[in-house]
């Protein structure tokens, strides 16, 4: 006979959003990206240990740090090209 404890995975494994992680530590904002990494490197080892909600929440985890990594860094560039501008209409109005 079966073991009826035994809980059936669920059909497809979460992605890891490894690459949105790695992308968003280089071009946008390190810190949260590498907290976006961490979640994304425990995905597939959460799966394979049969950990099915924490590998779901874990690719969750790193898909929303990924987001903010990309927020900071769009936020960051949007505040230098305000202070770019604020320098050279300051140096307009200087005559120089």
């Amino acid at each position: 006979m079966y073991n009826q404890n035994i809980p059936e995975p669920p059909q497809v494994k979460p992605g890891n959003n490894l690459v949105w992680a790695i992308l968003t530590t280089i071009m946008c904002c390190l810190p949260f990206g590498i907290v976006a990494i961490v979640y994304a490197s425990k995905v597939d080892g959460l799966w394979a240990a049969g950990d099915y909600t924490g590998a779901y929440e874990a690719a969750g985890k790193a898909k929303n740090w990924s987001i903010i990594a990309a927020a900071c860094g769009a936020l960051a560039i949007i505040v230098y090209v305000i202070l770019v501008c604020a320098g050279i209409a300051t140096l307009g109005s200087q005559g120089y």
